[in-house]
């Protein structure tokens, strides 16, 4: 559950070249477009820049805890835009190859043999066939205001041209790059708000098909994060729910993060829970705070797994502050679990407005 596994300048690069040429047809009836030709280099000016700035403004965010998240808009809302079948201007064509001498015969078969079809298997073989100037630019979405797609094209060693189309959103006006099918970018469970700098978790995650167990924490905690917990049990309409919240260090170290899951199972001696259903789920926020300083904050939001984690220095675990809300659907529920949370009395403060409830974890 706690695999924080992209970082933005991956969505702008390596997930941009993965998606395979019969999922790219599928895309919103999206038509991909041909070109002719292409200009030598790896990577055209225009894109360099960004993919450059969106790097450096990560890595100085994971070191200082301050970025540039305006600068990182305007980066990418530079990107050039296409209508679908739109032509660019055309570039010079190239016909050599940078990638395709790391990867002999043996290799590509060892590849292809045993990686499942998926992200890293055709980002692997993109690679063989060479890749030159990758341009990325952006489509409009027809239907959707202010929504465009990621899309790249790049030169392979035959000086032929590839579109893709990364089936990745992004809303300019909100900023929050995303998924299509609310399962995270390219399917991967998360999804990245560029205005707030934060990593997000939309509802259809495929961790959400793992449940929990308590394995999970303690693996996390002896490698790469250092996380506070707690775990409010109750017994409520013939089953044994368990809310978890989070709040700490993850990634070793390069992100602060919170999390407040809803998890339950019919069995009181099972070892591991199921994760809440569609039917199941809550409106529920959280607010991490370092002190007085707000580092992540979801708004109010029907989930059964809400989280947000940002980039920057390890927050003192002592310091930080998670403050959210959970809307009961009645007031069993929210008394059963108001009678659970008595247990950590000495580190949350609760208030009630009917069946909302307030949460203020030290």
């Amino acid at each position: 559950m706690k695999v924080i596994s992209f970082i933005l300048a991956t969505i702008m690069l390596a997930l941009s070249l993965v998606t395979p040429a019969a999922a790219l047809k599928e895309t919103d009836s999206v038509s991909a477009q041909s070109e002719s030709s292409a200009q030598v280099g790896f990577l055209n000016k225009e894109t360099e820049k960004v993919i450059i700035a969106i790097v450096s403004n990560i890595v100085n965010e994971a070191k200082t805890g301050t970025s540039e998240s305006e600068e990182v808009l305007e980066l990418i809302n530079s990107l050039p835009v296409y209508e679908a079948g739109e032509e660019k201007p055309d570039r010079q064509n190239v016909n050599v190859g940078p990638f395709k001498k790391y990867f002999d015969k043996a290799l590509k078969d060892l590849i292809n043999k045993t990686l499942p079809e998926g992200t890293i298997r055709n980002f692997l073989n993109h690679l063989t066939s060479g890749m030159y100037d990758l341009y990325v630019y952006l489509v409009p979405i027809k239907g959707e205001e202010n929504v465009y797609f990621f899309c790249c094209d790049y030169v392979d060693d035959n000086g032929e041209v590839h579109v893709v189309f990364t089936g990745v959103r992004y809303n300019k006006e909100t900023g929050k790059i995303y998924g299509k099918d609310n399962n995270g970018l390219m399917g991967i469970g998360f999804d990245y708000d560029a205005k707030n700098y934060t990593i997000t978790t939309p509802v259809n995650v495929w961790m959400r098909d793992l449940g929990y167990s308590v394995f999970f924490d303690i693996l996390g905690n002896l490698g790469f994060m250092k996380t506070d917990t707690a775990r409010v049990k109750f017994e409520y309409g013939g089953k044994y729910w368990m809310f978890q919240f989070w709040k700490g260090n993850y990634a070793f170290n390069l992100i602060n993060g919170a999390e407040l899951g809803i998890y339950n199972k019919t069995d009181k001696n099972a070892f591991s829970y199921n994760c809440a259903t569609d039917e199941e789920m809550l409106v529920m926020s959280t607010v991490l705070k370092d002190g007085d300083e707000v580092l992540v904050e979801r708004e109010e939001m029907r989930h059964w797994w809400i989280c947000g984690f940002r980039f920057g220095p390890p927050a003192d675990l002592d310091n930080l502050v998670m403050e959210s809300t959970i809307t009961f659907e009645d007031e069993a529920m929210k008394d059963a679990f108001l009678a659970a949370a008595e247990e950590f009395s000495d580190e949350m403060t609760i208030t009630c407005d009917g069946n909302k409830v307030m949460i203020i974890w030290k």
